[in-house]
C-alpha cells in the first residue's frame, strides 16, 4: 500500500484523533515528519480526514471528534455499575477527547442512552432511567422511615421501608391522560446567547445540533412548556438564510438514531446540517 492509504487506514482504526507523531508510530512507517505532516494535510484538503488544533499540536481523525468522543463515553457509561459523577467520567475519556465531553453527553442524553440523577447539588450519570426511589436525599429518606414508623403504630400489618420504596417505584397500569403545555417559543437571540455559552466551553466552533435543543428542551421543562422540534428547526434555518449561521452535515447520517435524524437543517445544497456555528 502506498502511503497516503497506510496513514489514512491507521487513523481510521484509532478510537481517539491523534497528532502526527502519533499516526507515524501507529502505522509503522518511516516517512520524515515534514513530508509526513505535507500527506495528511492532503487527505484532510481532500476530505478524507479531519484536522483540527489539539494543545499546541494538529491532530487527524477520521470521524468528527465529538462522534468519537459520543462513541467512547457511550462504551463508558454503558459498564457503570452504579451512578458516576461527570468529572470522573471526563477523566476516564482519552485525553485528546475530552474537550468534547459536553457535547457527547448531551448527544447521549438525547438517544436515551444516559440520564441524570440529580439529588440536591449533586449531578450523576446512569446509563438507565432513575427511580422515583433514586431521587430521594437522604433527609428525604430519613423522614420517610419516621413518617413510616409513625403510621405502622396504627397498622396491623406494619410495612417496612423496603415495601414503601417498591411502590414508589411501582409503574401504574392506568395510563395518566397527557399534560397539555403551551409551545416554547424560540427567538434567534436565544439560539445565539446558547451557542455562545456552548462555544465557550468547546474546543470545536461547530455545535451538534441535537445539544443545542437539549438546551431549548430544558428550558422549556423550566418554563411547563412543551419544546416543538418544528419551532426549533424554523429558528436555527432562520440564522441560516439570514447568512448568520453556518450548518455542517454528518458524516454518517444513516447511523443517527431517528430523534436526531429529525432536528437536521436543510440546506441550500447537499445534505442537511447537523452540527452548526456562529458567524
Amino acid at each position: 500500500m502506498d502511503l497516503r492509504t497506510v496513514l489514512l487506514e491507521a487513523i481510521k482504526a484509532s478510537p481517539e484523533p491523534l497528532t502526527a507523531a502519533q499516526v507515524k508510530k501507529c502505522a509503522a512507517v518511516s516517512a520524515k515528519p515534514a513530508a509526513l505532516k505535507v500527506v495528511l494535510n492532503d487527505l484532510a484538503q481532500a476530505g478524507l480526514l479531519r484536522a483540527f488544533t489539539l494543545g499546541k499540536a494538529t491532530a487527524y481523525s477520521a470521524q468528527h471528534p465529538q462522534e468519537l468522543a459520543a462513541t467512547a463515553l457511550a462504551g463508558l457509561v454503558a459498564q457503570l455499575t452504579e451512578p458516576m459523577a461527570t468529572t470522573q467520567l471526563k477523566a476516564a475519556l482519552p485525553k485528546a477527547l475530552r474537550p468534547w465531553f459536553d457535547e457527547a453527553l448531551a448527544r447521549l442524553i438525547v438517544k436515551g442512552q444516559a440520564w441524570w440523577l440529580i439529588k440536591g447539588k449533586t449531578k450523576l450519570i446512569t446509563p438507565q432511567p432513575p427511580r422515583p426511589s433514586d431521587l430521594l436525599s437522604k433527609p428525604q429518606h430519613a423522614a420517610l422511615e419516621k413518617l413510616l414508623a409513625e403510621v405502622n403504630r396504627s397498622r396491623r400489618t406494619p410495612r417496612s421501608m423496603a415495601q414503601l420504596l417498591v411502590w414508589l417505584d411501582e409503574e401504574s397500569n392506568v395510563a395518566s391522560p397527557p399534560i397539555k403545555r403551551a409551545t416554547a417559543t424560540l427567538t434567534t437571540n436565544q439560539l445565539v446567547q446558547w451557542y455562545a455559552e456552548d462555544r465557550a466551553r468547546s474546543s470545536s466552533s461547530m455545535i451538534p445540533i441535537p445539544h443545542t435543543w437539549q438546551r431549548y428542551a430544558s428550558w422549556a421543562a423550566a418554563h411547563d412548556l412543551s419544546p416543538s422540534a418544528d419551532t426549533f428547526r424554523t429558528a436555527l434555518k432562520s440564522l441560516y438564510d439570514e447568512g448568520r449561521a453556518i450548518l455542517e452535515p454528518c458524516e454518517r447520517p444513516q447511523d443517527l438514531p431517528e430523534p436526531e435524524r429529525a432536528l437536521q437543517v436543510p440546506m441550500a445544497f447537499g445534505p442537511p446540517g447537523y452540527y452548526w456555528s456562529v458567524l
